[in-house]
């Protein structure tokens, strides 16, 4: 039994490791479902080869004031926070990735932006019932319970890779898409869907949700900072200069309450275009600033990173902590992550580990396949051994023991 033992707490041992392995090399810990990566790419109207003000966005009319008009409360003045968690709902998650486009109830703004609520109510068995009943087509249990699964693959496939006018959401993870997909099934009044699930998110990660699913629907990644003029004429500037254009109190008023912009020629204060996000929180919109400044669009090379942060340690002119007046906000620069060759080295490690245990069990297994292979073939031999004497010599011998 000592080898089976040994290859029992072996293969314990290396599945713990397996397991803290997969948690170092995919870049998340056991409790923590961050993946954090810089935005990239042109915005989805680009992609769609649309003018913001030909866009549902574009006419919504929930603009900031005009030049003029009261700008609201005073600036705000918070202090960024790196590390610590905070609890969403589904509803939080909705907000921050849907809600730009489809609005509060979820009905979009048909025709460019469809509604979400059927589609959800689709993947209801008991509406499923009910929606064929009301036109009737009366179905069995059955073909209602496989049109709602079918209804549920294509809802995944949607948040996933998108559609034809709808980007794909492919950073969010499982737990997060269950979040909205509970959330969706509320909002649709899909029956037995009142439970709320709670996901645990850092600054950071709410700050990507904000400007990979809001922001960078207008606004491309990378690109050249727009002049007053251009921007007069439609300009939208990209993402990578947007803590450049505004510090975090006017960042986060911009975003949340709106701000008159100058443009033109001869720059003169206009009301501006874009939307103002109202069910956006100022932390969330500070999350946002903070996520631009840790992980920048652009794609830098670590030897310009290095240079560039060795500026903005030295305050000099164009650093990435420097403001359009020339303030600073209080951000540590750190370097990009580059896990390409940890990773490779954890695969390494892993088959390795996963080649030397099918070679322990492989072992294990033909050495007590042997063992009991020769046990029993000895019990075998014991049992058919023929006797040493003859059958007269053990009647002459069994009478002399009684003659005795």
């Amino acid at each position: 039994m000592k080898p089976i033992v040994t290859i029992a707490l072996f293969v314990g041992l290396v599945t713990t490791t397996f397991a803290n392995a997969q948690s170092v090399s995919s870049g998340r810990s056991a409790d923590s479902n961050d993946d954090v990566s810089a935005v990239s790419g042109v915005s989805w109207i680009h992609h769609l080869n649309r003018r913001f003000e030909d866009t549902a966005m574009g006419k919504t009319g929930q603009l900031g004031p005009a030049p003029g008009q009261p700008a609201g409360p005073d600036d705000p003045e918070l202090v960024l926070v790196f590390d610590s968690p905070i609890r969403l709902t589904g509803a939080d998650l909705y907000r921050l990735n849907c809600r730009g486009c489809h609005g509060e109830s979820g009905q979009g703004v048909p025709p460019e932006i469809n509604s979400i609520i059927n589609p959800v109510r689709a993947t209801s068995v008991p509406l499923v019932l009910q929606r064929m009943k009301n036109t009737g087509m009366e179905i069995s249990q059955s073909a209602a319970t496989q049109m709602s699964r079918e209804a549920a693959m294509a809802l995944l496939k949607r948040l996933h890779q998108g559609g034809e006018n709808m980007p794909s959401f492919s950073y969010l993870n499982e737990v997060e898409i269950s979040a909205i997909i509970g959330y969706l099934k509320q909002l649709s009044g899909v029956p037995g869907s009142e439970s709320r699930q709670l996901v645990k998110e850092s600054p950071l990660r709410v700050g990507e949700l904000v400007v990979k699913s809001t922001c960078h629907i207008c606004h491309d990644a990378t690109g050249a900072n727009p002049a007053p003029q251009e921007m007069l004429a439609g300009a939208i500037p990209p993402i990578e200069t947007l803590p450049r254009r505004a510090d975090e109190p006017k960042f986060i008023r911009k975003v949340t309450q709106g701000s008159v912009i100058a443009m033109g020629a001869d720059p003169i204060p206009y009301r501006g275009r874009m939307p103002v996000f109202y069910y956006l929180t100022e932390q969330e919109a500070a999350d946002a600033y903070l996520y631009l400044h840790r992980y920048p669009p652009e794609q830098s090379k670590k030897a310009d990173f290095y240079l560039a942060a060795s500026q903005k340690q030295s305050g000099g002119p164009g650093d990435g902590n420097g403001t359009a007046d020339g303030g600073t906000i209080p951000i540590r620069p750190q370097p990009p992550k580059d896990n390409g060759d940890n990773n490779l080295f954890a695969a390494a490690v892993l088959v390795g580990l996963y080649g030397f245990v099918t070679l322990m069990i492989a072992g294990g297994v033909a050495f007590t396949f042997r063992e009991f292979k020769r046990l029993s073939r000895q019990t075998h031999i014991e049992e058919n051994r023929p006797s040493r004497f003859e059958p007269s010599e053990i009647a002459s011998l069994a009478g002399a023991r009684s003659a005795r």
